[in-house]
C-alpha cells in the first residue's frame, strides 16, 4: 500500500507505536507533512478507533502517546515487574551508556550513536529509574535523557566525572568535536 493511500490516522498510530514516548502535535504536522488542524482531527479519529481496543490515546499539554487500558494494569506491570527483575540487555547497558557518557542526550542522538531506534531499551531504563527524561533548555521542543542519581548509586560512584574513563571520554569527544568543526570549516 502506498503512503499517500494510507490515512494521516493510522499514519500518526505507526509513528507513536515505534516512538514509544510522547510526540507533539507540532512535531507529528512536521514528520507526516500535515497541519496542526489535520492532526487533530485525524487523532480524533485514531482515538475513536481505538475504541474496544487495548490501546487508546493520552493527552498530556500538546503532547500524545499510545498508552494501554487501565483494565490491563495487572498485565502490563507484571510484564514492567519481569522486566526490572531482570538484567539489562545489551541494548539497554549500551542505550545507558551513552546516556551516563553523552546526557543530556536526545533520542534521535542516542539512535545515531547506536545505529538503531533505542525507544524500547529507554523506555526500560525511565521504568527502572536509571534515567530520567526532561526537556531540553537548548530547544524546548526537543526531549533529552540524563542519568539518575539512582544510577549513580548503582554505579557506586558520587558524580558521573567519577565514572570510569570519564575524563577520558570528555577529552576525544571535544577533540572530535573540533576536528569535525575545522573539516566543516574548510
Amino acid at each position: 500500500m502506498m503512503k499517500e493511500a494510507l490515512s494521516l490516522s493510522k499514519r500518526i498510530e505507526a509513528v507513536l507505536f515505534v516512538h514509544g514516548e510522547p510526540m507533539s502535535i507540532a512535531r507529528l504536522s512536521e514528520l507526516l507533512g500535515a497541519g496542526k488542524t489535520e492532526i487533530r482531527d485525524a487523532l480524533l479519529e485514531l482515538d475513536s478507533r481505538l475504541t474496544g481496543s487495548a490501546l487508546r490515546l493520552v493527552y498530556a499539554l500538546d503532547d500524545v502517546q499510545l498508552a494501554c487500558r487501565e483494565y490491563l494494569e495487572s498485565d502490563v506491570s507484571a510484564l514492567v515487574s519481569a522486566e526490572f527483575a531482570r538484567g539489562l540487555s545489551r541494548a539497554g547497558a549500551e542505550t545507558l551508556a551513552v546516556v551516563a557518557y553523552r546526557g543530556p542526550v536526545s533520542k534521535k542522538d542516542i539512535d545515531y550513536i547506536r545505529g538503531v531506534n533505542s525507544a524500547f531499551a529507554l523506555r526500560s531504563l525511565l521504568i527502572r529509574g536509571l534515567i530520567a527524561r526532561r526537556t531540553s533548555d537548548a530547544d524546548r521542543r526537543t526531549t533529552v535523557y540524563e542519568p539518575t542519581l539512582d544510577f549513580l548509586k548503582f554505579m557506586g560512584v558520587g558524580r558521573r566525572e567519577d565514572l570510569t574513563g570519564y575524563a577520558e571520554f570528555q577529552k576525544k569527544t571535544l577533540e572530535f568535536t573540533r576536528s569535525q568543526n575545522a573539516t566543516q570549516e574548510i
